[in-house]
């Protein structure tokens, strides 16, 4: 993975030099291009207001985008999962948003959504009644990034420099992404990638892992490539 020194250098590229002409960012595609694919994005009443979720480490990236929405989404708010520990920005109206990026599905499966604490739950009696399942469960549906919304470069480039800086890295001029058991995020940046013309583009699914890696590697045009590291010439430190 990338190393997160890199997100205060972001900092600076979206605060300290804003829009200008060699870096120009959509704040919504590259929040997109962050978010976690891992076995798809979940919609269910329990999430609603979950932007995404992050480990400690990923603090200074979540810090970034809490800079960027804070002022127009007076709703947002850090807080740390007391199931997992994780981080979870959340905000309804920006969780809201960002849902209209993908399409989503029933999943097949359902989580919990009683009031009672469900270790409590006498499971045996309650599953021959006939409302069990629709009174206890709420179906969970799985969402994939839509491919038909990008409609500029500079959304492209934002998607996958989001993408770039959470989930990616670089060997020698081969640049790469992976994240596993993507559902489809990956491979939009596969066609994303190649629409903009990037050579080497290279879409690996090792389906004999656990969990199953998903990996674009590419190299950028020079114009991409000065995206990805403007800010880090900005500072100083290439």
């Amino acid at each position: 993975m990338k190393s997160l020194l890199f997100i205060p250098l972001l900092f600076c590229a979206f605060h300290c030099f804003g829009q200008s002409s060699d870096i120009k960012i959509n704040n919504d595609y590259f929040l997109l291009g962050t978010l976690n694919d891992y076995m798809g994005r979940d919609k269910y009443s329990e999430v609603a207001n979950r932007v995404d979720e992050y480990y400690p480490n990923e603090k200074p990236l979540v810090s970034v985008l809490d800079s960027i929405y804070k002022n127009s989404y007076p709703d947002l708010a850090l807080a740390t999962s007391p199931q997992t520990g994780r981080l979870e920005l959340r905000s309804t109206l920006l969780s809201q948003k960002i849902n209209d990026f993908y399409d989503f599905q029933p999943s097949g499966r359902g989580t919990y959504c009683g009031k009672a604490d469900f270790k409590t739950l006498n499971l045996d009696s309650l599953a021959k009644t006939p409302d069990f399942h629709s009174k206890y469960f709420e179906s969970v549906y799985t969402g994939s990034v839509k491919t038909d919304i990008f409609t500029s470069d500079s959304e492209r480039f934002s998607f996958i420099a989001g993408a770039y800086i959470r989930f990616g890295g670089k060997k020698d001029s081969l640049y790469y992404i992976s994240i596993s058991n993507s559902t489809s995020k990956v491979k939009v940046l596969a066609e994303q990638l190649k629409y903009l013309k990037c050579t080497n583009v290279d879409y690996v699914i090792k389906k004999d892992y656990i969990p199953c890696g998903h990996t674009v590697y590419f190299t950028p045009t020079e114009e991409l490539r000065n995206y990805l590291e403007t800010s880090y010439r900005k500072q100083g430190h290439l």
